[in-house]
């Protein structure tokens, strides 16, 4: 069990002003058994916005926003303090949408060959470490080599991507091995970026998988949202009327609890 303060924060800019902003935001931990929220605070600007908060099919927490007026920035910024424990994890049934292919999940003829190069053996646990090392040795990490609608078998087939390429990755294979898997993001202990892993299903428990750093994904990381992809649970999504070039700049901090 651990205790852990988070703070994670973004900015919107926009080139020029923009009106009817329409979106939806995914900064809040998932309340899930095993991840407790002990203290939460969110702040979003401009303070005329109104939010509401809702859930998604997978179960994240949502908050929907709208802003009519011209603004030329929109920015939010949540803090608390998180209690991890997975023994509080209880059994639950899998979505038998997590067993199979998604848009970015689809895997190629090279991906087939290399999982069947692996010769996996032992329980899915067992298998699904072979396939994050595996990954992780074959894949170069390369911030700007991919974006948000690459697939798995596109980043598989130049060898290089960022964590959620990493991610894709290993659910197209552990599914294709038959091992119910789901996408995660969040915030793993330290700090700079938020990040994305995955978990497969064993038993009724979801264990967590972080192949970009082919290592667990245990009670140090936070979870935000889960789905079948990047696609299924981004931190935030929206439009706006105008014609505006959009940067975001986005910082997350995790620690231990003193």
């Amino acid at each position: 069990m651990r205790e852990l303060n988070f703070q994670f924060s973004c900015q919107l800019a926009f080139s020029q002003p923009v009106t009817d902003h329409a979106f939806l935001l995914r900064c809040l931990p998932r309340r899930a058994p095993g991840q407790e929220i002990l203290s939460l605070a969110l702040q979003v600007l401009p303070e005329s916005l109104h939010l509401s908060e809702g859930r998604d099919s997978f179960g994240n927490t949502t908050l929907a926003g709208w802003l009519s007026e011209a603004h030329s920035e929109l920015s939010y910024q949540v803090s608390g303090l998180i209690r991890r424990d997975d023994s509080q994890r209880k059994w639950t049934d899998c979505p038998p949408c997590c067993r199979y292919p998604s848009a970015l999940t689809r895997s190629s003829v090279e991906m087939e060959a290399f999982l069947q190069d692996l010769s996996l053996t032992g329980t899915p646990e067992e298998k699904a470490d072979t396939i994050a090392a595996a990954i992780h040795k074959r894949l170069e990490y390369l911030p700007g080599s991919t974006n948000i609608s690459t697939t798995a078998a596109e980043a598989f087939s130049q060898g290089k991507g960022v964590c959620q390429d990493f991610a894709h990755i290993f659910l197209a294979l552990t599914r294709l091995a038959g091992i119910p898997a789901r996408y995660v993001c969040g915030l793993p202990q330290g700090e700079g970026a938020t990040h994305a892993w995955a978990e497969i299903w064993q038993e009724g428990r979801w264990l967590g998988f972080d192949p970009t750093r082919n290592r667990r994904a245990d009670e140090t990381y936070i979870v935000l949202g889960v789905g079948r992809d990047y696609g299924d649970c981004p931190i935030e999504r929206g439009i706006f009327r105008g014609i505006a070039l959009q940067t975001q700049q986005a910082f997350m901090q995790v620690w231990a609890k003193e």
